[in-house]
């Protein structure tokens, strides 16, 4: 029996042409369009798939592939990220989940084609020297990531909150207004996140809130 592949990607020529070749030597391959997250892996799982071709970028709308790597490999999906991301520490994210391996869309068709067949067939698309290189940038980057987050532990709850509602374009006057209190008291907590960031201003604690990632860990702990 031919393994049965799915196709997750936004761009619907290159799905639809890689389903069409696949079908061609053989499997039973399909592409199916996104929608929304949920869907895709509903649709997915039901189709008990041997292989997904999973794109990372599925669109602004949708959202990243990236949180569909490990559900689908938790149900004993294979998972191939093609995609347009070359970042070394996402690509890194995707082995650590579980995917198989990793295939950019700038390589040849041939090279797309041939590597979802290897995996189809339970051939390693990755070694095992790349995938230890892949996890050693991973773990420096995290590593690299809390040293420059350590600062921002210094900040009291309130002082978060300024800073988070500046580094989302807020000021020190709509801040005052949405905390109700004073705009002499916000400015009295910026001086004191300055003090602990050891930075001159209020441009740069947002620069270095954003750089170093502490304001993107935010959003994402907050409740959805």
């Amino acid at each position: 029996m031919s393994a049965r592949i799915r196709i997750v990607d936004d761009h619907e020529l290159l799905a639809f042409s890689l389903a069409c070749a696949l079908q061609a030597e053989g499997f039973d391959a399909a592409a199916l369009q996104p929608s929304t997250l949920e869907e895709v892996l509903d649709a997915v799982l039901a189709d008990s798939p041997d292989l997904v071709l999973l794109d990372l970028q599925l669109g602004g709308s949708i959202g990243s592939g990236l949180s569909l790597v490990r559900p689908l490999t938790e149900a004993g999906v294979s998972v191939l990220t093609v995609s347009g991301v070359t970042d070394r520490v996402t690509i890194a994210e995707t082995v650590e989940l579980g995917a198989v391996g990793y295939v950019g869309k700038g390589e040849p068709f041939e090279v797309l084609l041939e590597t979802a067949a290897r995996a189809a067939a339970g051939e390693s698309v990755m070694s095992a020297t790349e995938r230890t290189e892949l996890l050693a940038e991973l773990r420096r980057h995290r590593a690299q990531q809390r040293a420059a987050q350590a600062p921002f532990e210094q900040l009291t709850t309130k002082e978060r909150h300024v800073l988070g509602a500046l580094c989302a374009g807020g000021s020190v006057t709509s801040v005052a207004k949405e905390s109700y209190v004073s705009v002499p008291t916000v400015r009295t907590q910026v001086r004191a996140i300055l003090l602990k960031l050891q930075v001159g201003s209020q441009r740069e604690a947002v620069a270095l809130a954003l750089r170093c990632g502490w304001y993107a860990d935010r959003l994402a702990a907050r409740p959805a």
